[in-house]
């Protein structure tokens, strides 16, 4: 009878369980905002670690923890073409040019596909994987590693050029195309800019904690990163470190500039899925975009700067319109 007794009142304290865990994941999902235009909802197994916008705008790539691969039209969100070939996380997603998509997995594996075709065009076996990125001119493969190091590769043949040793897991890789610049952000906490070849440029002022992803602004003076409840800008060419305070309730865990370099989309994670657009001028926010109803991955602004995409450790997929008038609800279908 004991045993039954508990189960009854275990069963009768799940909505209250529910409630704590929605206020835990998304509280700052209380506050009115805009809902997404698209969803697509359960669409990877255990979470959706990655997406990127194809280069014409028109296709939408996500990456999930199981290390599959989808391909979606925008703004439709119709499935063209999937991969499952890998055997880990996706940890890198990247389109080389508008026809082939760069998956790098977490255990090591990196596959070069066709979406139109499915074909495999090339692959490479390396390391642990914990980012990527990928310059266009000259063109060239940046790893991040889980032990630490960062390694260049030319394509298509994945010749290795250059390598350099942070001495602590590799968190986040961005690039600026114009100067050929590198900046790289390690878990002990620096963030150091490199040129193509991996020759230090500059050390940035140090944060006062862990930088999860970077990205340059369009012209390539900022360079912003994500960090618990703030987003931090340093100056490009002084390294200096400004910190802004944000609306998250927890780490900040993607973030995107706009292609005018105007808005900043920013996610929350750990507490906290919600997800802003704000002013990169001096912090306002833009917008309030609805959260996800679990933990954020990514976010991405579309080529156009017309949608921004988000992804979740629910597995789902959001795309909301940011050139639509403005009018945040509280309740979303």
């Amino acid at each position: 009878m004991r045993s039954a007794f508990s189960f009854s009142r275990m069963t009768m304290c799940l909505p209250q369980v529910s409630l704590l865990i929605s206020l835990l994941c998304g509280c700052s999902g209380l506050a009115p905002s805009q809902g997404p235009q698209l969803r697509l909802e359960e669409v990877h197994p255990f979470g959706a670690t990655r997406i990127a916008f194809s280069p014409s705008g028109t296709r939408l790539a996500s990456g999930g923890l199981m290390g599959e691969v989808q391909v979606w039209s925008v703004p439709s969100g119709e499935r063209l073409a999937g991969l499952s070939a890998h055997d880990g996380a996706i940890r890198g997603l990247l389109w080389l040019d508008n026809q082939h998509l760069l998956n790098a997995s977490s255990r090591g594996q990196i596959l070069v596909w066709d979406p139109s075709s499915q074909a495999i065009t090339a692959s490479l076996r390396t390391d642990r994987i914990s980012a990527a990125a990928f310059l266009p001119s000259p063109a060239r493969l940046y790893i991040g590693y889980s032990a630490g190091r960062v390694r260049s590769f030319g394509y298509p043949g994945f010749e290795q050029h250059s390598e350099v040793d942070l001495a602590s897991t590799v968190l986040s890789i961005a690039v600026q195309p114009t100067r050929q610049w590198l900046a790289v952000s390690s878990a002990e906490g620096s963030v150091q800019l490199f040129d193509s070849r991996l020759r230090l440029v500059r050390k940035l002022q140090t944060p006062p904690g862990k930088v999860r992803e970077l990205r340059f602004s369009p012209d390539g003076e900022q360079l912003a990163g994500g960090g618990w409840f703030s987003i931090y800008l340093w100056s490009t060419e002084t390294g200096e470190l400004h910190i802004r305070e944000t609306e998250h309730i927890g780490a900040v865990v993607s973030l995107d500039y706009s292609p005018d370099g105007e808005h900043l989309a920013s996610m929350g994670r750990y507490t906290d899925s919600s997800l802003r657009v704000t002013d990169v001028a001096n912090g306002s926010v833009r917008r309030r975009l609805s959260p996800h109803p679990l933990c954020g991955w990514n976010v991405r602004f579309s080529p156009d700067g017309r949608m921004v995409g988000s992804s979740s450790e629910d597995g789902s997929i959001h795309l909301y319109d940011v050139t639509i008038p403005y009018q945040p609800s509280r309740y979303h279908q």
